[in-house]
């Protein structure tokens, strides 16, 4: 399978490839000096949401999934 192929199937199946891994994740928003709930509250999710997210049990989907990398987003710009 080529690049553009897999490419061409993430997109349909719009799979989100700028989501950090979930020991990033948890990396960033430390590094922000946030708690997993103060998160949670700016994504309108649980803080087990986050919690799940952060450990890989779960990964966000949807809308949710869009406002948590627009979170992630923030983070890092909070901390560089």
């Amino acid at each position: 399978m080529t690049a553009t192929v897999a490419e061409e199937i993430r997109s349909r199946l719009q799979v989100r490839t700028d989501l950090p891994c979930p020991e990033q994740r948890r990396a960033l928003r430390t590094s922000a000096g946030l708690s997993q709930q103060e998160l949670a509250d700016a994504v309108g999710v649980t803080r087990q949401a986050v919690s799940h997210w952060e450990s890989g049990i779960r990964t966000p989907r949807g809308a949710v999934l869009d406002r948590y990398i627009d979170a992630i987003r923030a983070l890092r710009e909070a901390i560089a």
